[in-house]
């Protein structure tokens, strides 16, 4: 099964820092030419120079996932400088702590919009752009972002985050349906809990919330393995589905999958 991404133009939203990073170095890795983007383009060239530095291709924009503008001048300038992207993983997104984003009637609807311009909005505009120059080339593979909490209620928490993660299941699905037809893959990536570097008193009190059965939390090399063989030929038979990398949190109920003397 041929994992290579050799030759293929690769864009990364929210590359600096995370899952969005893991994903840039593992494409880089597998040798595609990796654009890193993110609003923070500090910290995408940080990505960029990792790649460098490991001996890829890449290159750092600023890019406001959002503006259907900001998508416009940066897909004109990968253009040139390396062609046309024909893998593009939409992973930028705001985080319902960060954006302040709780219950229902908690929530203001600015938070709302906030939230879904750049978790839903965002990855739809990705998607419009980079449609034209894969279908043209016959091939492409589209990668969104979403997330367990797509799948489960969380009480009093993310209510616009939940909502956008799993519209982009149907955004994803729609793709799919629509292009497939024509050389253009889209699936979903479903992370789990996923902690950015070693926070021990964290690790341990994920395994108490989860019953014991998942050991550890993910990290973004676990994602990023999975984009990467989702963005490759070994992935050219998955169209429209959700791949769930989570250690196994959504196979189970806390607290009754195990008995109480296991």
């Amino acid at each position: 099964m041929d994992t290579s991404l050799h030759g293929r133009q690769a864009l990364v939203t929210g590359a600096g820092s995370g899952i969005g990073r893991g994903c840039a170095l593992a494409l880089a890795a597998k040798g595609a030419t990796v654009i890193a983007t993110d609003i923070d383009l500090a910290t995408a060239e940080e990505t960029c120079e990792q790649i460098r530095a490991a001996g890829g291709v890449s290159d750092a924009l600023p890019l406001d996932v959002a503006e259907d503008s900001a998508w416009e001048s940066v897909l004109a300038t990968v253009r040139e400088r390396h062609g046309a992207v024909t893998v593009l993983v939409n992973n930028a997104a705001l985080k319902a702590s960060v954006a302040g984003d709780r219950g229902l009637l908690d929530s203001s609807l600015e938070v709302w919009d906030r939230v879904l311009a750049t978790n839903l909005r965002g990855p739809m505009l990705g998607a419009r752009r980079v449609l034209p120059d894969m279908l043209a080339a016959g091939t492409g593979s589209i990668t969104m972002m979403t997330s367990t909490a797509a799948l489960y209620g969380i009480s009093d928490f993310a209510t616009a985050y939940s909502s956008a993660k799993a519209g982009m299941i149907g955004l994803t699905r729609t793709i799919a349906a629509t292009y497939g037809v024509r050389g253009v893959r889209c699936n979903a990536v479903a992370p789990g809990v996923i902690m950015v570097g070693d926070d021990s008193a964290s690790q341990e009190a994920f395994q108490r919330a989860t019953g014991g059965l998942v050991e550890r939390t993910g990290v973004p090399a676990d994602i990023a393995e999975t984009v990467a063989f989702l963005s490759s030929d070994a992935g050219s038979y998955i169209n429209g589905q959700v791949l769930v990398v989570d250690g196994g949190i959504t196979a189970h109920m806390p607290g009754l999958s195990r008995s109480q003397d296991s």
